[in-house]
């Protein structure tokens, strides 16, 4: 069968899925993105200086309080010792450029004095530095020293670090997380310090195109309805134990106006701990590559060729990894190293969050008819920016 016969058949007629080569064009908004002059009176209050930050109260004690019997008492009381937990670690970051202000949020990882934040956050710096407030009001000048523009994550580092003001979060697994579970973000939307919304986990995506700068998509994205506006940006959402599960990013926003509906996305907390210790010490990361686009098979095309329903399809390669294992545009892929491969996403996410460049991975490749042939493909690197 030729290969555009083939390409015919099984393309779903969208391209869903992207393996580091192919833009997206999506409706997603990220909260914090710098606002032009216009709608910055109307999307949030933003300062001009230093001195007119709006100052923020030191954490209190947690009040001793009966516990709740169950219900909405016992919710509330999850949610106020999350918060008693998290806010001591939770900054707001001020951002100076030669188009305005902006503000964003970031969370404080080492004693050391780095800031985790979105790349999408400090992006505007004109000269790498900027403002950190801490929970007991003193702002400091923190410095980016890494940041990754494709997973939207970056690095601060405080100039002068005072132990007293930096309480490190705990990383929770967010590969353990259910739909269902109780999540809450802290941050600065719309420039209203120290902000808590609670809500729950939605959905886990296998990958999602923030629509952004970057071409590629984010592997293990969280959905939450915990509202997330402009100046949550970078800021962590937590499991109901205060452990950081995310770092929430972006919102679903058709309108464009950047208003949440309740769709929010958050990077998850495996993939932060996979890139910003690489961010520390070397001011970035490097992401593994295939060099291939990818598609969501069509199940009832597939079916009448004799091929698996369930599996992505290789719509372009490029000169690289696939290409030179002998991996052919046409091409249906159903596993990894064993691991079934249900669709573009699933092969995104084992890629970044099992592999390194230079290592050797099997792809098994449905034959017609019935049969799978095996590809040893040895990973590469991805082109830095």
């Amino acid at each position: 069968m030729h290969t555009r016969d083939r390409l015919g058949w099984l393309l779903s007629g969208i391209l869903i899925g992207i393996i580091f080569m192919a833009s997206c064009d999506m409706s997603d908004s990220s909260p914090t993105a710098r606002p032009t002059t216009a709608d910055a009176a109307q999307s949030r209050p933003l300062p001009t200086s230093l001195a007119q930050l709006p100052p923020d109260a030191p954490a209190d004690a947690p009040q001793t309080r009966p516990a709740g019997q169950g219900g909405a008492d016992a919710y509330s009381d999850t949610i106020a010792a999350v918060f008693s937990k998290g806010n001591p670690s939770v900054v707001r970051i001020d951002v100076s450029s030669g188009q305005g202000e902006s503000l964003g949020t970031g969370f404080v990882v080492d004693t050391a004095g780095h800031i985790v934040t979105n790349y999408h956050v400090i992006a505007g710096s004109s000269d790498g530095a900027v403002i950190v407030q801490f929970v007991d009001g003193e702002a400091e000048v923190g410095d980016v020293i890494g940041f990754d523009q494709d997973a939207d994550l970056a690095v601060v580092k405080v100039r002068n670090p005072n132990a007293s003001i930096l309480f490190p979060v705990e990383l929770g697994d967010s590969s353990v997380l259910r739909v269902g579970d109780m999540v809450l973000a802290i941050g600065n939307p719309f420039g209203e310090n120290r902000t808590a919304t609670a809500g729950i986990i939605s959905a886990v995506r296998a990958s999602k195109h923030e629509g952004g700068s970057s071409v590629f998509s984010i592997p293990g994205v969280l959905q939450t309805d915990a509202a997330i506006n402009p100046g949550n940006s970078g800021g962590p959402l937590f499991n109901s134990r205060g452990q950081v599960v995310g770092v929430n990013t972006f919102i679903l926003d058709p309108s464009g106006r950047g208003a949440n509906i309740g769709i929010g996305y958050a990077i998850p907390i495996n993939l932060v701990k996979r890139i910003v210790p690489a961010l520390i010490a070397n001011g970035s990361y490097t992401h593994p590559l295939l060099g291939a686009e990818l598609a969501a098979v069509n199940s009832l095309a597939a079916r009448q060729k004799n091929l698996p329903s369930k599996g992505v399809l290789v719509t372009k390669l490029y000169e690289g990894p696939a290409a030179n294992a002998g991996i052919r545009q046409g091409d249906v892929i159903v596993a990894v190293n064993g691991q079934a491969i249900l669709e573009p996403g699933d092969l995104i996410s084992f890629l970044e969050f099992n592999t390194t460049p230079g290592d050797t991975i099997t792809i098994s490749i449905a034959e017609e008819g019935g049969g799978t042939r095996d590809v040893q493909v040895q990973v590469g690197a991805r082109p830095g920016r």
